[in-house]
């Protein structure tokens, strides 16, 4: 799967079937300071993601 990090402007290929929640635990992406993104659908962190999958992961940005 390709994997986009905003936040570094990265890209890496995994291979990689499990919930978004465990592919950031495995990338060390704290989930409560970004957004996923399958396939330009934005999911939950219990979506499944399959290894042909398109994955972003996307910052939040607040501000005041």
């Amino acid at each position: 799967m390709k994997v986009i990090i905003e936040r570094t402007d990265t890209m890496q290929e995994l291979k990689f079937n499990g919930k978004a929640s465990d592919l950031l635990n495995l990338l060390a992406v704290n989930s409560e300071e970004v957004l996923v993104v399958v396939n330009n659908e934005l999911v939950s962190l219990e979506h499944k993601i399959k290894d042909q999958d398109k994955v972003e992961i996307l910052s939040i940005i607040s501000g005041g």
